[in-house]
């Protein structure tokens, strides 16, 4: 792992002095950022970055890993098969009905190639699968898993729960790094959240321009892994960058034709597929992706625990699926999108029963609705024809 996240890292530093890049620049610090876990003499904490407050972190001297989004780098550093380092989690006992992402990490361990935990943080939404595996590692490691659980509803009594939790967590990275909380210093990282926020907002704004300025596929990726960042200088200045490279593709017409716009949601495959070849090869765009909406209001830095816990509690993916599902319909109506397209990994249960209420709410508003079956990462249970089978008879329905 270290010696592949190197090599990108190197590749990345080229490509940027020769063009600078926002993607390209967010890229190279995601992988730099898990390059430093390697480092014995850092404090590192394993977190799921997507669903915790990461401004705590930032206002202590840790490095974060999530060995999720770190593991989903490696099927690219051994030519797309990622299920050759799934093979050693299932060799162990690990069934292929847990997540791949999950065998993927799993399989890093049992091949020695994961950096040391500290502390290891998991949230209890979106998925048990993550904090299983979190604690798994951490029993590896002889290091303490802590749970960050997050109630399904918004209440004085929920924020202050997830608060607590929060001046708890804050204690342990007190006593990891022998620091005491720097009030200021949180307050600071959460005004560069804030701001990141706005800018965000800005690069979602820029999407709704026809034809869409920028790849839903990237889009999607920043708005899971670029939660590395929040409370961070560096992601406001990534957002920034992608600001100003759609504006000029916006005036000098460099737009890629589009006669069709796409939402795509929950998140995308990170093994290679045909699927947005194939996208692209008919003119369609995805404009918009679920994972890179602002879902959160600006945090209040006067109260920065609560602020903290009121983001977190925020999240679409908490509570009925109601909210959820009004989350999307704004979203297809705000991008004006002609179809919405629902990737359905196995392992995601929590997500697929969702699908058919949401598959109803969008036929109502006579949006077309695919629900497309694929792994995430694992090539072995991939199947480029029936995807293609899929995809074609869905393009039909534009064609119509």
């Amino acid at each position: 792992m270290k010696n592949s996240f190197q090599n990108i890292q190197a590749f990345l530093e080229k490509r940027l002095e020769k063009r600078p890049s926002g993607w390209d620049m967010f890229s190279k610090e995601m992988v730099s950022t898990f390059l430093r876990a390697f480092d014995e003499s850092s404090k590192v904490v394993w977190v799921s970055c997507y669903t915790f407050p990461m401004e705590l972190l930032r206002a202590f001297d840790v490095i974060p890993f999530d060995f999720e989004i770190a593991c989903n780098i490696l099927p690219t550093a051994v030519g797309g098969n990622g299920s050759s380092i799934m093979i050693s989690a299932e060799k162990e006992g690990y069934s292929r009905d847990i997540c791949s992402f999950y065998r993927l990490a799993l399989g890093a361990h049992s091949q020695g190639i994961l950096p040391k935990g500290d502390l290891f943080l998991t949230s209890s939404n979106y998925c048990n699968g993550k904090s299983k595996t979190n604690e798994i590692l951490a029993s590896y490691q002889g290091k303490e898993s802590v749970l960050f659980d997050l109630p399904n509803e918004i209440s004085k009594s929920s924020i202050k729960y997830v608060s607590s939790q929060l001046q708890e967590i804050s204690n342990k990275l007190e006593n990891l790094t022998g620091e005491k909380l720097d009030p200021d210093r949180l307050r600071e990282a959460i005004r560069w959240s804030n701001r990141a926020r706005s800018s965000y907002q800005e690069v979602n704004q820029l999407m709704k321009t026809k034809p869409c300025p920028w790849d839903g596929y990237k889009a999607c990726l920043l708005g899971i892994s670029g939660c590395l960042f929040w409370g961070s200088p560096l992601r406001d200045k990534i957002n920034q960058m992608l600001i100003s490279e759609m504006k000029e593709r916006i005036q000098s017409g460099k737009l890629f034709p589009e006669n069709y716009r796409i939402l795509w949601f929950p998140w995308v495959p990170v093994q290679q597929t045909n699927i947005f070849t194939m996208l692209k090869e008919n003119k369609i765009n995805v404009v918009m992706v679920e994972a890179a909406r602002v879902y959160w209001s600006e945090i209040d830095e006067s109260d920065p625990f609560e602020g903290l816990a009121l983001k977190a509690l925020q999240d679409p993916h908490l509570g009925k699926a109601d909210k959820r599902l009004k989350a999307i319909l704004e979203l297809t109506k705000e991008h004006e999108v002609d179809g919405v397209i629902h990737f359905s990994t196995p392992a995601c249960r929590h997500e697929n029963g969702s699908t058919r209420l949401i598959r109803d709410a969008m036929r109502n508003e006579g949006i077309a609705f695919l629900n497309l079956d694929g792994d995430m990462t694992d090539e072995r249970s991939y199947f480029p024809e029936q995807t293609m089978a899929k995809l074609s008879s869905f393009l039909e329905i534009f064609r119509k």
